[in-house]
């Protein structure tokens, strides 16, 4: 027990394969990717959850006690696929990393609805393998051939973790126009299907899990820019907007979010106006926080980023707010470099205003930069705060610089596989 909580990490198991064996061999596993020789001397013990159950492994609790074991391959034939799963119902504190064949023959799995493989295994595929991807155990190319099995799924928490793993690799890795325009082909393909047989409404009677995934779905849609769904939430924005409408028929609050950020993304100064006029008028605390996460998404015109930034530091934004606003900011390729640019040029005001809550202080400093993956920020963070009294925000200061070493160092090494795996799967 001491190794799971005296010991800094959770095991990576490595799992390697030949025609006919399996093995698996336990490391040290951080998200920095750092770990010494020194450092790795750690055997956990670890319940490997194989399933099938291998035969070759007496163990009933199939607990991994030394740095590693080998055992015959067990498959499943249901579906005409053979696979097998480490970890089976994600009950294991360990991250799993499978070779690219065995990736395959799970996302096969997956993509038919073998039964055998739940909604916590696919899930928890997701998570092992993008953590496995951003630490440098696995590569993006790896987390891509796994997520495109996932065009059938149905299960909320499988999609609500998709959409953001998605969203993530969007942010970083659109350098170029090209790239994002691949990886948002590649996102329209995953979810059209889902986004014609679900649409707009939402049912009295549906089942709430059904009415949260519409929700996924159409977020992801539009921030993939499938033009069906861009054009129906800018109508329906539009509706909403009329004096008397009857809003929440017209915008479901679930889907409301996504409209608002599609007006602002692909709109102009009208629709700013209204997002505004709305944030102002509206007596619900959280449709002011939805507001303000659309207003950072606006992108026409260095003029129109430019009210943002005079807005948020105004008095119709209280100070707990303003983070929200941070946030739509953050996901702004077109902004997010001029927010950073703002926020070290009024860092001063900003810290007046926080004066008796300096924790905040961290956030205005975290947030800007949570989608950002540029070396030149790093250095540009480090050289700001050299002279600066950081102690009231050291810890989420040393968090901001952490993210963006692990988030460079990811972009650096996978950008062109990422390129190369999107040229050739037609996107």
């Amino acid at each position: 027990m001491n190794t799971w909580t005296r010991v800094i990490g959770i095991p990576i198991l490595n799992v390697t394969e030949t025609e006919t064996h399996v093995k698996v061999e336990q490391h040290r596993f951080l998200s920095t990717n750092d770990t010494t020789e020194e450092e790795d001397q750690t055997v956990w013990w670890v319940p490997l959850g194989v399933s099938p159950k291998p035969t070759s492994i007496l163990d009933a609790n199939q607990t991994l006690k030394t740095r590693e074991l080998s055992f015959e391959k067990p498959t499943s034939q249901k579906h005409g696929k053979d696979f097998y799963l480490v970890n089976k119902g994600f009950t294991g504190v360990f991250r799993t990393n499978y070779p690219s064949s065995a990736i395959k023959q799970i996302g096969q799995a997956i993509l038919a609805g073998h039964a055998d493989i739940g909604v916590a295994d696919r899930a928890g595929l997701l998570a092992d393998q993008s953590s496995l991807a951003t630490s440098g155990h696995s590569g993006v190319d790896r987390l891509l051939d796994l997520i495109q099995y996932y065009r059938n799924e149905k299960a909320y928490v499988v999609w609500d973790l998709l959409l953001a793993k998605l969203d993530n690799i969007t942010q970083l890795f659109s350098v170029n126009d090209r790239a994002l325009r691949a990886i948002q082909h590649f996102q329209r393909k995953l979810v059209h299907n889902l986004v014609q047989e679900l649409g707009w409404e939402f049912p009295e009677s549906e089942d709430h899990l059904i009415s949260l995934l519409r929700g996924v779905i159409v977020q992801c849609a539009a921030r993939s820019r499938h033009e069906e769904t861009v054009k129906e939430a800018q109508r329906r924005f539009v509706l909403f907007m009329e004096e008397g409408s009857d809003q929440t028929k017209t915008l479901h609050p679930t889907v409301r979010k996504t409209a608002f950020e599609v007006a602002m993304s692909h709109g102009g100064v009208k629709e700013f106006e209204q997002v505004m006029h709305y944030y102002k008028t509206t007596p619900k605390q959280d449709q002011q926080v939805m507001a303000l996460v659309a207003i950072g998404c606006a992108v026409h015109g260095d003029a129109l980023i430019q009210r943002v930034f005079e807005f948020a530091l105004s008095d119709d934004v209280r100070p707990q707010d303003f983070p929200y606003l941070l946030s739509g900011l953050s996901t702004n390729i077109a902004a997010r470099h001029a927010a950073w640019g703002w926020i070290k040029a009024n860092w001063q005001t900003i810290v007046n205003r926080y004066t008796g809550n300096m924790g905040m202080l961290g956030y205005c400093i975290k947030i800007p930069i949570n989608k950002m993956a540029d070396p030149a920020v790093l250095k540009d963070l480090e050289e700001f705060f050299a002279d600066k009294d950081t102690k009231d925000f050291e810890r989420d200061l040393e968090q901001a610089k952490e993210g963006l070493r692990i988030r460079s160092k990811w972009v650096a090494r996978d950008g062109a596989a990422l390129e190369s795996w999107l040229v050739e799967q037609g996107y």
